[in-house]
């Protein structure tokens, strides 16, 4: 479920390049509310969200978790905005890091037997495919910089949170309040100087942004969250920039260098390994 949530998730990169006349606030909001509608059609099929007497003592805690998702979010589009998407790519996948560190002291999960041995394999993978000799430095992105690293922490504190939750509420009730809040938070911006005509004319790409890449994407990786150790989630999703990879080939004719192509299978071995242990 993780893997399938991550490749939903790179599907985000087809759909956001080939929107039209939109900026990034306002694909943000849509993709936030299309994903939560999605949801709001499954509760017709499966009602835990609606149960709010099942999980009121937890309402805090998804109100942070909606939180932490609106910043990811909103950090990681800073990010694109200000630096280049090699050094955003790069740091909002610093997750596992974060993860491998803090899942044991937080949610008292014993650490994977592979976990060091992955994460070294994953961030390496990582580095090869964002491509270092194309890394930019310069005081200009220094503040996109510091949102891509944020977002990387805020990213593992969203995992970190959803296995906290489980047995106490579903995957599917803490995606639909994730991507409701997500979508609150962003609506005064989202609108602002957009005409009508222009969202209409791009529907056709938001409705499937939202529901593949925000509330399906979401919704796989809460509920592997309720089955498998967070340390083995934040590993399994660098499945990512894999997928992404593969978008960029064979959508837009991105060819990765060998540079690239050893980085995913780095990437892929780590997952392999993790998944093991």
């Amino acid at each position: 479920m993780v893997a399938v949530g991550s490749f939903c998730f790179s599907m985000a990169i087809p759909f956001t390049r080939w929107t039209d006349g939109l900026g990034t606030s306002t694909i943000a909001f849509f993709r936030a509310l299309f994903g939560f509608l999605f949801l709001c059609a499954l509760v017709i099929r499966f009602r835990e969200p609606v149960r709010f007497g099942a999980y009121r003592s937890s309402m805090p805690r998804l109100v942070v978790l909606g939180v932490f998702v609106s910043m990811t979010v909103s950090l990681y589009t800073y990010a694109i905005q200000n630096t280049t998407a090699a050094n955003a790519a790069l740091l909002v996948n610093s997750s596992p890091i974060y993860v491998a560190v803090l899942a044991p002291l937080v949610l008292h999960e014993a650490r994977a037997r592979y976990t060091w041995a992955s994460l070294a394999l994953a961030v390496t993978g990582m580095i090869f495919v964002s491509n270092p000799a194309e890394l930019q430095l310069s005081w200009d992105s220094l503040g996109g910089i510091a949102a891509g690293a944020l977002s990387g922490l805020t990213y593992a504190l969203v995992m970190l949170i959803g296995r906290g939750l489980r047995g106490a509420v579903t995957g599917l009730t803490q995606t639909l309040w994730s991507n409701g809040l997500t979508a609150l938070v962003l609506l005064p911006w989202a609108l602002r100087d957009v005409p009508a005509q222009t969202v209409a004319d791009n529907v056709h790409l938001l409705i499937p942004l939202g529901v593949f890449s925000l509330g399906l994407s979401y919704l796989l990786y809460f509920l592997g969250l309720q089955r498998i150790p967070a340390q083995v989630v934040s590993v399994v999703a660098l499945l990512e920039p894999v997928s992404g990879v593969l978008f960029g080939l064979f959508l837009f004719d991105e060819i990765p260098n060998l540079l690239g192509v050893a980085g995913g299978g780095l990437i892929l071995v780590s997952i392999y390994l993790i998944s093991r242990s």
